[in-house]
C-alpha cells in the first residue's frame, strides 16, 4: 500500500508524534517520559531535579488559507475543546512542533509564542540539511530561556547539555 494513501487519525498522529519526540529527546541523551499531565505530554528530567513540561503539536504540509499559492505547516497552539485559549507557561514550558511527514522537530519556549493561536512554518522549514542540529539547538535555546525567565541557576548537568555541540 502506498504510504500517501494511509489514513491516520488525528489521535494516532498525536500518539506517533509524541513517541517521535521522545526518541529525538533521548537521542540528545536526556531523560524524558510521556506523561499526559494536565496539558503537558512529555516531561524532561535532568539529574539536578529540573523538570521541563513539553506539549507536542503536530502538522503536515498544508495549504495556508491566507496564501493560496504557498504550502506550509500550520500548528494550532491553543487548548480547550469549546473555548480556545493560547498555550501559556501555566500549561507547558516548551512546545515541540513536529513535522509529521518529515519526522522532524523544532522546540520553542512558551514565552516566545506571544499569546498567539497558531504558529506557521514555511514548507521547507523542516527540510534543513542538518536537522539534528536544528532540534538540539532549538531545545538548548528553550532551556536557556526557561532558566533566564525563571531566574534559575544552571546546574552542571544542564550546562553539559547546553554545551553539547557534536552530532549524536
Amino acid at each position: 500500500m502506498d504510504q500517501k494513501n494511509w489514513k491516520i487519525s488525528a489521535i494516532d498522529q498525536a500518539t506517533i508524534t509524541e513517541h517521535l519526540c521522545i526518541v529525538k529527546i533521548k537521542k540528545l541523551s536526556l531523560d524524558a517520559s510521556i506523561v499526559h499531565m494536565g496539558k503537558s505530554d512529555i516531561i524532561i528530567q535532568f539529574d539536578s531535579g529540573l523538570l521541563l513540561r513539553v506539549q507536542v503539536k503536530s502538522s503536515r504540509v498544508k495549504r495556508h488559507a491566507s496564501d493560496r499559492k504557498g504550502f506550509g505547516y500550520h500548528f494550532s497552539i491553543t487548548s480547550g475543546s469549546k473555548k480556545k485559549t493560547p498555550i501559556s507557561k501555566r500549561d507547558a514550558d516548551i512546545l515541540a512542533f513536529v513535522s509529521f511527514d518529515r519526522e522532524k522537530i523544532f522546540f520553542m519556549h512558551t514565552s516566545e509564542l506571544r499569546q498567539k493561536y497558531t504558529k506557521r512554518f514555511p514548507r521547507g522549514f523542516f527540510d534543513q540539511e542538518d536537522n539534528i542540529q536544528m532540534e538540539r539547538e532549538s531545545l538548548q535555546k528553550s532551556v536557556r530561556i526557561h532558566h533566564k525567565i525563571n531566574k534559575i541557576e544552571i546546574q552542571n548537568d544542564v550546562k553539559e547539555f547546553l554545551e553539547l555541540r557534536e552530532k549524536l
